[in-house]
């Protein structure tokens, strides 16, 4: 019973973060240690079909309840708080690395670790900077046209899958967001199946090799995933963090916002490292 709240408590936590610019469900499920498990049940789903079914119900329902719920709570306080609320999920996002940085199985952090990590890093907000609009692969119709549409679920998927890479990013440099919105508004079954097909294939294709760099080279593995993480973090100082700062920001407007942030950061670290202790790796 416990195993089985800890799992929908962090796919709760999972889904209601997901509304955070910056904090994908990748990067919060491999800081709370949630993540290897999901990649060892999608991978090898079928060697074990009622367990692994089991694991991702509970899972997911967690996450559909956080979707639903806190996840409206998160905007709210993005649009009324956004420099502390911002902070938190910084704290989280720092808070998570001593305990990923386990996983490389490596006691000192050496030279070639840099490495991996500088490459994660550079991976990430390369990524970033990627100017949206630029590519169009919606238009047109036919048979190339929902080709393209399952071209881009695995795309999608490579987002969901790799922590730190923003999803709806993606989806905008593909010229995706729009048109995923109105499909969603419009009921498009059709479009909304493809893509989701598409995307549950790509879960699944990409998976099984990430899950044997992870068994059979866990530290460059691991170090380049630190820096997919702490790449991450550059979106959430450039979409809420800056943007929150007024112009003509006084100093009574700092003193209290930089003591309120520093609170905000420590606690999101605290919450991470606690709930990290409830491993299911």
């Amino acid at each position: 019973m416990k195993q089985t709240l800890m799992t929908m408590l962090k796919g709760f936590i999972i889904g209601s973060s997901m509304s955070v610019p910056g904090v994908s469900g990748g990067t919060m499920a491999i800081l709370l240690g949630i993540y290897d498990r999901l990649i060892h049940a999608i991978s090898n789903f079928l060697k074990d079909i009622k367990g692994n079914t089991i694991f991702l119900f509970k899972f997911c329902l967690g996450a559909g309840i956080g979707i639903g719920s806190l996840a409206f709570l998160i905007q709210w306080l993005l649009e009324k708080f956004p420099f502390i609320v911002s902070f938190f999920f910084l704290g989280a996002v720092i808070g998570g690395i001593p305990a990923l940085y386990q996983k490389t199985k490596e006691k000192k952090f050496g030279l070639s670790s840099l490495l991996y990590f500088l490459l994660g890093l550079i991976i990430v907000i390369s990524i970033g900077f990627i100017p949206t609009g630029n590519f169009d692969i919606v238009s047109g119709s036919g048979f190339v046209h929902y080709i393209m549409i399952l071209v881009t679920g695995i795309v999608i998927a490579l987002a969901l899958v790799l922590p730190g890479i923003s999803t709806s990013h993606m989806l905008l440099v593909l010229g995706m967001y729009d048109t995923m919105l109105a499909a969603i508004t419009r009921f498009d079954v059709v479009y909304i199946g493809i893509l989701g097909i598409a995307t549950l294939i790509g879960v699944f294709l990409i998976t099984k090799p990430l899950e044997y760099l992870m068994n059979r080279f866990p530290h460059p593995t691991y170090c380049m995933i630190i820096g997919f993480v702490i790449g991450s973090t550059s979106e959430i100082f450039g979409e809420t963090i800056l943007p929150a700062i007024p112009a003509n920001a006084s100093l009574s407007w700092w003193g209290p916002s930089l003591i309120l942030a520093v609170i905000a950061l420590c606690l999101g670290g605290a919450g991470i490292l606690a709930l990290s202790k409830y491993s299911n790796d």
